[in-house]
């Protein structure tokens, strides 16, 4: 079922340093690491790390400094940010770490941006040290300044812009703009982005969002025509009962989230052992009803048709396994059944 429009999208990887049950932080770090050489290794052509922060079982709080760890222990495969939340940050300190990243690596890098917080309140608070810039109103006027600092070019209104980021100008990453909404779709199209949409916890609008993405598009110096990708959660073996046992850990942590905590690495035998209710077996059904969960088949049938409805340009594995082998297990089945094409 290999077709040739899936055969010709490129495939990317998105982690989150997921902290293994009874590990430490540093096994979550060493555990993206060994998952960016294997993703290398089978062709892919992105590696990207999310931003969570004071959540126990993900240690990826920090992507400028997993990136720098991860592009040190690869050779070619593109390492970035899915995303840097940048309202947590001032937009200065992201030109300066991303222009670092270009100065140690090259064209390797990606920025890739989203606009929530990706934390409660209070840590965005701490992030930031001010509520100022925290709202979506200020999100479009960061970018802006984003840009500003690697391009140059900030109107002489702008208090900043007798600011020069070093490194940072001239030192511009890739940028792409993440999003799980039409808002996030539009904001990209106007600004003339490449645009990644967060299907793997918000599948029901990604076909309007891209569709959206697509009709509102306005060429920039940065992309002449629109350019999409979508994250698909993505867990695979043989067989099974073992897509399961790897999926049930996932799936009892964020039903404890959504519930109000921030829950540690939860183990498989706890999660096999959880008695699910009727309402929380329906949350879960409707929760990766439009994910890739499932054997090698089903796996290969659910994202060809993926791609197929959404025309994405590429696809992003986000793979919610419990353990690293687990989540390798599911990339090399993708690159078997949909080539990953091999980085230059």
């Amino acid at each position: 079922m290999n077709t040739a429009a899936t055969a010709s999208v490129p495939l990317n990887v998105l982690d989150l340093a997921s902290r293994p049950f009874g590990g430490s932080n540093a096994d979550a770090v060493r555990g993206s690491i060994r998952l960016a050489q294997e993703a290398e290794r089978l062709g892919y052509s992105r590696f990207w790390v999310a931003e969570h922060h004071g959540m126990p079982a993900i240690a990826s709080s920090a992507p400028a400094v997993l990136i720098a760890g991860i592009a040190a222990a690869t050779d070619r495969i593109r390492v970035g940010s899915g995303g840097v939340m940048l309202p947590n940050h001032a937009p200065l300190v992201v030109a300066e770490q991303f222009g670092t990243l270009r100065a140690l690596y090259g064209d390797r890098i990606d920025l890739g941006i989203g606009r929530a917080p990706g934390t409660d309140g209070a840590t965005a608070m701490a992030l930031r040290r001010s509520a100022e810039g925290l709202g979506v109103e200020d999100f479009p006027q960061q970018l802006l300044d984003l840009f500003g600092f690697f391009y140059g070019g900030l109107s002489d209104s702008n208090p900043l812009h007798s600011i020069t980021a070093v490194p940072g100008l001239g030192d511009a990453p890739q940028v792409w703009l993440l999003g799980s909404s039409g808002y996030s779709a539009q904001v990209a199209a106007a600004l003339g982005l490449p645009f990644a949409f967060a299907h793997h916890f918000a599948g029901e609008n990604t076909e309007a969002a891209l569709e959206l993405y697509r009709s509102r598009f306005t060429p920039s110096d940065i992309l002449t025509e629109p350019h999409s990708m979508i994250a698909v959660n993505v867990i695979s073996d043989d067989d099974p009962e073992v897509v399961r046992a790897q999926s049930l850990p996932g799936q009892l942590s964020f039903l404890r989230m959504r519930q109000g905590g921030k829950p540690q690495p939860v183990s498989i035998d706890e999660a096999l052992a959880h008695e699910f209710t009727a309402l929380e077996k329906e949350f879960i059904e409707a929760r990766v009803a439009r994910q890739a969960v499932g054997t090698p088949d089903e796996v290969e049938v659910r994202l060809t048709s993926l791609l197929q409805s959404t025309r994405a340009d590429e696809l992003m594995i986000a793979s919610g396994a419990a353990t690293v082998d687990a989540r390798i297990r599911s990339l090399q089945i993708v690159a078997d059944r949909l080539g990953a094409r091999a980085t230059a």
